[in-house]
């Protein structure tokens, strides 16, 4: 793991062909699987979803390098002209716990403002209390519960990035 106090600087950029390959490894750690509450998937199904990108016109991804290493994604989706679902991770693990999280939820923030949205939800497991802490660090709050799995929204009208 990266040390705490060491400051890492996230580059988000197109999710091109390596993060395709690095995130067929990083959804398939068990850990981040159940964290991200991934559904099992196959190499086929990965790939017919990384070709259909391009004409999916409710759904934005950008790969995370840090230090030029991919290092995880993020994204939103579902989008409307009012809201979208903010998703991430990080996939290598010795970025866990580095602050990175702060720079993701900056980012996607100021993506979705600049998308003029005027919201952004979220679902989250209930046994991810990093990332739950995250996210209300970044002003989301839980709004309904089912099955161990948290909603969280965010009202845009009050965010300043």
């Amino acid at each position: 793991m990266l040390a705490q106090s060491q400051t890492q600087q996230l580059t988000f950029t197109r999710f091109d062909e390596r993060f395709l390959e690095k995130s067929w490894h990083w959804l398939q750690d068990p850990e981040l699987k159940r964290l991200t509450m991934t559904p099992d998937f196959n190499r086929e199904q990965q790939r017919r979803w990384f070709t259909h990108l391009p004409q999916m016109k409710d759904y934005l991804i950008w790969g995370l390098l840090c230090d030029d290493t991919p290092i995880g994604a993020l994204g939103l989706k579902h989008i409307t002209k009012e809201t979208a679902e903010y998703w991430g991770y990080i996939g290598e693990r010795d970025y866990w716990g580095s602050g990175l999280g702060s720079q993701m939820m900056r980012f996607a923030l100021g993506e979705a403002k600049r998308l003029e949205l005027r919201g952004l939800y979220l679902v989250v497991h209930r046994e991810n209390p990093r990332a739950i802490a995250l996210y209300q660090k970044h002003g989301f709050q839980p709004v309904a519960e089912n099955a161990g799995v948290l909603r969280m929204q965010l009202s845009l009208d009050d965010v300043h990035t």
